[in-house]
């Protein structure tokens, strides 16, 4: 398997005046529009007046530990000052700074994160403009655009340029919680760095398709992006309710993607079941079960798993169905 590296920047403690430009000024650059609203980037005139307009929907990201700090890059989509990054800029972090478009700064604190998915959701001390999305999965070959800050805050909302060079992509990569896998990435060939991790990958229409999360180190030009359905599903909880947490199912397995990824041929659709804990074991699912539906939610992979839990919230009870032995079952599973 080829080597992959999460594009947020870890600083040592030394380190940080000299590369992150920590001395801006706070005065607010008025050439820059902040005002809140969706940009209309579909209606620039050019792909320069696009990008320029899409840059005031993007931060820079600093967040401080006690041994240092991490680089990384956000963006918004939604009104109401929420900011999506990745789970691994920010997580466990002690403070979380902000750098708008037009030289300002501001503080965010941590509203939810989903380490599996490798996304997270802050809320910015300043509102600010947002992106449309686009859900559909791009075409291969359709042109691209990266906005974030690669290795340091001076290079905050820097821009690369590239093509779709595959979709569907499963990698494995490591959590705090141990091996995960991320499911239907979209490859593509625009230059990535550390910094650039929770930035947007946008399509010519200056819609945001993908937020950026690691890249390969053996080669160049091969960068992954979470598809922007993901994580458009957590914003619309927490616009709905600011407190929103993921509810908890307690089914971990592998798919015939994952399988694929690790050399071996699985037929079924579904999710493999390899553990249960809590709810799921409560209700009687076992090591073995092919889950094939949660509540109204075919079940085709992992992430579609993870993805129909969004529907519901915790204390729900969501009929899960599955495949023991050859047999359909049912069980009624109540979500913590």
């Amino acid at each position: 398997m080829k080597k992959l590296f999460y594009c947020a920047w870890a600083l040592a403690m030394a380190s940080v005046l000299m590369l992150t430009g920590c001395g801006s000024s706070e005065v607010a650059d008025q050439s820059v529009d902040m005002s809140v609203r969706r940009i209309a980037t579909e209606n620039a005139a050019s792909t320069s007046d696009m990008l320029e307009e899409a840059r005031s929907a993007v931060v820079g990201i600093s967040v401080s530990y006690p041994d240092g700090y991490v680089i990384g890059s956000g963006v918004a989509i939604s009104d109401g000052g929420l900011i999506l990054t990745n789970n691994h800029v920010v997580e466990d972090g002690k403070k979380i700074t902000l750098y708008y478009a037009d030289k300002t700064t501001g503080q965010a604190k941590l509203m939810w994160s989903d380490a599996g998915l490798d996304l997270a959701i802050i809320s910015s001390s300043k509102v600010i403009p947002y992106l449309g999305i686009e859900t559909s999965v791009p075409q291969i070959g359709e042109e691209v655009f990266t906005l974030g800050t690669p290795l340091t805050l001076e290079f905050k909302h820097t821009v690369t340029h590239g093509i779709v060079s595959a979709i569907n992509r499963t990698l494995e990569t490591e959590t705090s919680s141990g091996v995960s896998f991320l499911q239907s990435l979209i490859q593509h060939d625009a230059p990535i760095n550390p910094g650039n991790s929770g930035g947007p990958l946008i399509n010519s229409q200056g819609q945001v398709i993908g937020i950026n999360t690691l890249k390969a180190t053996e080669g160049e030009g091969i960068g992954f992006a979470i598809p922007i359905e993901t994580a458009s599903l957590a914003v619309e909880k927490l616009k709905q309710n600011p407190n929103y947490q993921s509810a908890y199912l307690g089914i971990f397995g592998f798919d015939s993607d994952i399988a694929l990824a690790n050399g071996q041929n699985l037929s079924s659709q579904g999710v493999y079941t390899v553990s249960t804990d809590g709810p799921a074991a409560k209700a009687g699912i076992q090591k073995g079960d092919l889950v094939v539906k949660v509540g109204d939610y075919n079940i085709d992979n992992l992430l579609s798993l993870r993805k129909s839990v969004f529907a519901y919230n915790k204390g729900d009870n969501v009929l899960v169905k599955f495949v023991r032995d050859g047999q359909m079952k049912e069980a009624l599973v109540t979500l913590k």
